[in-house]
C-alpha cells in the first residue's frame, strides 16, 4: 500500500478526525474513502442503461424544461 503525505491546517485536521471517528474509522481509512467517493467519474452502468432505454415506471413531465437550459453529457 502506498503512503500519502497530506499537510493540512489544523482546523481541516481536526473536523477530518471528528468525522472518521464519527464512522468509527481510522483516518487514514476515511480519507481513503472520502477520495473514492468524490474520484468517480461516471455513473453506474444500470443507471445509464435506464436513462438511454427508458422504462414503463418513468413518467415524462408534463412540463418539460425550456430549450435554452444547458444540459450535462
Amino acid at each position: 500500500m502506498a503512503q500519502v503525505t497530506v499537510y493540512l491546517p489544523q482546523d481541516v485536521l481536526d473536523a477530518a478526525r471528528k468525522l472518521a471517528k464519527e464512522q468509527n474509522s481510522s483516518l487514514s481509512a476515511w480519507l481513503s474513502g472520502l477520495v473514492r467517493r468524490e474520484s468517480v467519474s461516471e455513473w453506474p452502468k444500470n443507471l445509464v442503461d435506464l436513462l438511454h432505454h427508458g422504462s414503463a415506471d418513468l413518467i415524462e413531465p408534463e412540463d418539460p424544461p425550456p430549450e435554452d437550459v444547458e444540459t450535462f453529457r
